[in-house]
């Protein structure tokens, strides 16, 4: 008899919550430096500490306003301004969201363990946790939407008015971090709404709730922005999404369309953890007979073919997922001039991993609607509040970009609804996929981690030889915090990210035409310890 896996609850958070320190810990959070975006996010937090004021020198989406009080907390309390205490601000945040995810799905009525399992899905994802080491956006902000979810199922199944009051606090902080927190508000009127079965009270609520997200969004913009002095900063990505409606409506819907395919596939990447926990329900729906387990097999192999032909292969070009790895590789000899300096699969493996995933998800699409029916009322208000709520936020994210990270609130949302659908997992072995994504996580995030370091030291020494930065091409991080001007053009062979002359470059590997100057060390845990260096180099005369 295989063995049982019981735990009490209190018992099973605790123990996910010593991995995910454990983990941090293995990989190591320490090291002042920026990653990906979050330089942009840091030098308001940095002016704040130093100065006390507010300022910002970037253009950008995000409000920001909830990260960089965040973060400056955290600073206040280290002494000092430091992008590792941002990463540490970022890192509670994300424990403080898994814990809300688990009382979450607790609410929602999921047992103990296969809450845990589920938390694990989402703590343990390659996007949540890799996000969680840096000082971007995302993760923060899902964990206050997560804390705003719950605030709201209470309020929904007890009625007080305290509740109500919590879920409109985290509403807002949301909303003054990332704008799609606004899109709480409408859809708590709509998960309302259904919950009254209409009727004047309602729609009387409906209205309600966009009349405050209306009045949050003017108040920011014409009052709090300006009197902070930053409104020139933000880039009017509402003023553009409704132009590009307009003016092409039809070039939205395929982009939609395109979209739509690749958060699908998406999905079933990030939520093949949670198919194990699902198998009871594939064998039930008979998904595994000859001739349905045939047209799934063959109508996926021709999606996959399509996609062959029409260049694209997964991961599709997202932000953070990559070949084989996480972070996004920002220098330029990979990033600006496509060389291949950094290891990679072969392109036959990325097409299985993504026909794996397309697969995963035709099977927990099957199950999801099938299984629809088997839950209570409360349950089905509540995710089709997470779906309008994704609705709205799929429109906003996708029309004037897409990356892979805008994909982790439907991340989340997903491993609520496919729990809240799983029995209670008895044998332990259904958590062996779980524990490859979680070990995939965690290598990959050091290796981002080791050569972002490795940079440091580089950047370092170009320093100590006197190079100013109007000479080389450092990355996007190092050029954007340490010369970013707004007059920025782009040049004919050179990065975007405001470089003046890239006579000297950081870089992974060789670039024709440059002479190597000096190397610095790290290793690959993600390719078996493999030795690496992160390179200086000099054009040569």
């Amino acid at each position: 008899m295989l063995p049982r896996f019981k735990c009490s609850s209190y018992r099973c958070v605790f123990l996910l919550m010593l991995s995910w320190i454990g983990a941090a810990i293995a990989v190591g959070i320490e090291g002042d430096f920026p990653l990906n975006d979050d330089w942009q996010y840091a030098y308001p937090v940095k002016q704040w500490v130093e100065t006390g004021q507010c300022s910002i020198k970037a253009r950008f989406s995000p409000n920001i306003l909830t990260q960089v009080a965040w973060g400056a907390l955290f600073c206040k309390l280290g002494g000092g301004f430091s992008f590792e205490y941002l990463r540490w601000s970022a890192w509670v945040a994300a424990g403080l969201g898994g814990l809300g995810f688990f009382r979450l799905l607790r609410q929602l009525g999921v047992s103990g363990n296969m809450a845990t399992a589920g938390t694990a899905v989402l703590l343990f994802s390659p996007l949540y946790f890799h996000l969680s080491f840096s000082f971007m956006t995302d993760v923060p902000f899902l964990a206050l939407v997560i804390w705003a979810a719950w605030a709201g199922l209470r309020f929904q199944q007890s009625g007080r008015a305290q509740w109500l009051l919590l879920f409109v606090v985290f509403s807002l902080l949301a909303y003054l971090n990332r704008q799609p927190g606004i899109l709480l508000f409408p859809a708590m009127g709509g998960w309302y709404l259904l919950q009254q079965r209409g009727g004047m009270r309602g729609w009387l609520w409906a209205g309600l709730s966009v009349a405050v997200a209306a009045g949050a969004y003017l108040l920011l913009e014409h009052a709090v922005k300006p009197w902070l002095g930053i409104s020139d900063n933000y880039l009017p990505v509402s003023v553009q999404l409704l132009r590009q409606i307009q003016e092409a409506p039809l070039s939205v819907i395929a982009q939609l369309g395109r979209q739509s395919f690749k958060s699908w596939v998406y999905l079933g990447a990030f939520c093949l953890p949670v198919l194990p926990f699902l198998w009871s329900r594939v064998r039930a729906a008979g998904l595994l007979r000859l001739w349905p387990l045939s047209g799934i097999l063959a109508a996926n192999a021709g999606l996959l073919i399509a996609q062959h032909y029409a260049g694209h292969v997964f991961p599709y070009g997202g932000n953070i997922l990559y070949n084989w790895g996480l972070g996004p590789e920002l220098l330029g000899d990979v990033y600006t001039f496509q060389l291949r300096n950094t290891p990679q699969l072969p392109i036959w493996m990325m097409y299985g991993l993504g026909y794996i995933s397309q697969l995963s998800a035709s099977l927990l699409t099957w199950i999801g609607l099938s299984a629809w029916r088997e839950l209570n009322q409360k349950q089905q208000d509540f995710f089709l509040f997470l779906l309008l709520l994704n609705l709205a936020n799929f429109l906003a994210m996708s029309v004037t970009g897409f990356f892979d990270r805008y994909m982790l609130m439907s991340v989340a949302s997903a491993v609520l609804f496919l729990a809240t659908l799983a029995p209670k997992p008895q044998a332990w072995f259904k958590g062996a996929v779980l524990l490859i994504f979680a070990l995939f996580s965690m290598l990959a995030t050091h290796d981002y981690l080791a050569w972002n370091r490795a940079r440091v030291q580089a950047f370092k020494w170009l320093q100590v030889q006197d190079i100013s930065m109007e000479r080389m091409d450092a990355g996007y991080e190092y050029n954007g915090w340490h010369h970013y001007h707004p007059e920025r053009k782009g040049q004919p062979g050179k990065s975007w990210w405001w470089v003046d002359d890239d006579e000297w470059m950081i870089a992974f590997g060789p670039r024709p035409g440059y002479v190597k100057q000096a190397g610095f060390a790290y290793r690959r845990w993600l390719w078996c310890g493999r030795p690496d260096r992160v390179w200086v180099l000099r054009r040569e005369p």
